[in-house]
Parts: structure tokens; sequence; C-alpha cells
């Protein structure tokens, strides 16, 4: 144990950890007030979180990267469980459908599983360990089978549907693959194929446009509402689609500079799913302007430390590991912020370490727990730096 303590006690792990303790109390703060009966869940899931987390520096990260692959099996197989739900009119044994959508695995006694957090986690591992033993990404080629990597798990979780998560899997492989050493001109050009493409993907199932009606539906219809919700501004658009934003926006609106004070939030309280997708609100109504400040803060303290863990880290797997977990929490944060914000439409993106729910906020202990495991562990390495090409 005075081993443990002394590991964490290591200068790059304590803005982790407070970056973590403060984000994780701003949320049960918060949660209590906009879903009183599900403040109590939210301290039990704290409390497994924070054992996983404490666990995990017990194990050198080394040793939990040669699981990678099972793990990523594993998950993509719980992902694809969840699709079955989807049959037999959304009811299948331990999946049903919630609101139109099959994420969960759920087990007796009320307690549920949602295998697409442990699927974003296993898929940094996987990408990372085989980053790690190859340089053939370096070439147009080289890089389909980490593009494969990504689309598996990808499509699987935009078929729940789910397109907010599907959607953070992209900017996590880009900047795994741009940390590697994957040429910018080849990065530049797959973007400009996906920009090409976009409108394919859009339009893809519509019955109003002859060329598509037959292709199946990747961007689901609600999912189009919820845009034009964002861009439309009549009074039947926002009472309907737009609705959940609207009072999200005037919740944070109303907090002004210093808030309503803790455990008041009369408008927060009646925003739809106020403790999962727009609890960043219902801080700005709690706490104000400088508690927004606040969460933002620590959200670039953690992504600071994550960055200088990656930098210091020479072994290519441990490196390559801590950057996709800045990109993958960076992503997450931005999207779900984006929402609130009314600048992104609504993609039910939990805010990591602040939102409701189990499975995100053990998924994100583990990202931070893999975060300070690298930091404590960087094996020295007599070599040159990882992935330097001549």
């Amino acid at each position: 144990m005075n081993r443990l303590w002394q590991q964490l006690a290591i200068g790059t792990n304590w803005p982790v950890l407070a970056a973590v303790a403060v984000l994780s109390t701003m949320g049960v703060t918060s949660i209590y007030v906009a879903s009183p009966t599900d403040g109590p869940k939210q301290l039990v899931f704290l409390g497994i979180a924070a054992g996983v987390l404490f666990v995990m520096q017990t194990v050198n990260y080394l040793i939990l990267g040669r699981y990678a692959w099972p793990l990523y099996i594993v998950s993509v197989l719980l992902v694809a469980y969840t699709l079955l739900g989807r049959l037999g009119d959304g009811h299948f044994p331990g999946v049903h459908a919630i609101k139109g959508a099959c994420c969960w695995i759920a087990f007796p006694g009320g307690v549920s599983f949602e295998p697409s957090e442990l699927m974003k986690i296993s898929y940094i591992l996987v990408l990372a360990r085989y980053l790690r033993f190859r340089d053939n990404y370096r070439t147009m080629r080289g890089m389909v089978t980490p593009f494969l990597l990504t689309l598996l798990p990808a499509v699987l979780i935009l078929k729940q549907p789910d397109l907010g998560v599907a959607a953070l899997f992209v900017p996590t492989l880009f900047a795994l693959l741009f940390v590697a050493g994957a040429k910018v001109k080849h990065l530049l050009g797959i973007v400009g194929l996906g920009v090409v493409l976009l409108p394919l993907l859009w339009f893809s199932g519509d019955e109003n446009i002859p060329l598509f009606r037959h292709l199946p539906f990747i961007v689901q219809p609600y999912q189009r509402a919820r845009v034009a919700g964002l861009l439309n501004h009549d009074p039947k658009t926002q009472r309907q689609s737009g609705y959940q934003q609207l009072r999200a926006l005037t919740a944070m609106g109303s907090g002004g500079a210093t808030g309503a004070g803790p455990g008041k939030s009369p408008v927060g309280q009646h925003i739809p799913e106020a403790q999962n997708d727009m609890i960043f609100a219902v801080i700005g109504e709690q706490f104000g302007l400088v508690g927004s400040i606040a969460v933002l803060a620590a959200y670039i303290v953690l992504f600071i430390a994550g960055i200088e863990i990656a930098s210091a880290t020479r072994e290519p797997f441990g490196r390559l590991v801590a950057v996709g977990i800045v990109a993958l929490l960076a992503a997450q944060a931005v999207l779900n912020i984006s929402v609130v914000m009314r600048l992104f439409p609504v993609t039910g993106v939990t805010l990591p370490f602040v939102s409701y729910g189990g499975s995100s906020l053990v998924a994100s202990y583990i990202a931070a727990g893999f975060l300070l495991n690298i930091g404590q562990n960087r094996p020295l390495v007599i070599a040159r730096n990882s992935f330097e090409f001549d």
C-alpha cells in the first residue's frame, strides 16, 4: 500500500487526480439536484470507479496491454449482442430498446452495462498495440487495417443507434495515426474523402431522393430532426426537437456570473435527461460562469497532464495509449459541452467524470487510471524517440 501511494505521489499524477476529483464532485452535486433518486446511485458508481482506478495501479500497463486483442474481441461481441435487441420487436434476453436504442445489457437486480463504454477503452489499447509493432501505416495501403479496426466497432455502435459515441472513434483514430507518424497528406486525403461521402451518409435511406431511397439508414430520421431543432428557430420546432437544448441554454443563462447557489436549479430540473446529456447546464445554473470555468479548467489541467505524460514516455505503446485517452476524453467533453451550448445537435454523449451513469463513469476512471499507470511506470528505453522516422 505504501508503494502504491508513493507511485501516485509522482508529480505528473497529482494534476490528473485533482482534475478528476473536481469533475466528479461537481457531477455528483449536480446529479443530486437534477435527479435526486440518481444521486445516491452515482455515489455508489463513484466508489466502484475509484476502486477500479486504484486497482489498476497495481499492475504495469505493459502487462495490461497484452490483453488488448482479447478485450477488443470481447467488446465487439458485447456490442454486437446489443444489436440482437433490435430483433423481435425490441426485446431479447438481457437487451431491450430504451427510447429506440439498444445500447445496454441488463442483468438481474436492475444492474445494466453499456458495452460501448468498454469498447472505447479496448479500441485505444488494440490500436496502440497494432501501431506499436508496425510502420506500414505510413502508406495508404498500410492504413487499411487501422481503419478497419475503427470501422467495425463504429458501425456496430451506429446501428444501436448511437451516433455520438460512434463519432468519437474518428478523432481518436486520427490523433493516434498522427502521433505514430502517419503522413499528413494521407490523413488530409482521407478527410477530403469523408467530406465527399458526407451527402451519402446524410441522405442514405431518404425516401424523397430516388438515388438514396433503397440504401439503409445511416443517419436516423430522429437524428436529422435534432439537426433541424438546432437550425430552425420557429416555435413549433423549439417545442419539439429543439426543446431540450433550449431549456439547457436557458438554465445556463439564468445562472449568471455566480449561479443560483448549490442545490438550486429551478430551470435545470425541467430539462429532459439533465443528469446525463445536459449536466453542464445544471452546473452553469447552480454555480454560474465561475462554476462553468472551473469545470473547463479541470479538463484543461487533465488534458495537459495527459499530454505531458505522453510526451515524457519514450515507450511507444504507453505514449500512444496516453494520446488516445486524451483525444477520446477531449472529443467527448467538447462534443457534450457544444451540445449544451447549442453549437452542435443533440448526440446523447455523456460528459466524462460528470454525467450520471455507471458504465460511463467507470470507463472514464479506467482511462484516468491508464494515464496514472503510464506516468508512474515509464520504462527506461535506450533507443531513438518513439516513431522517429528517417
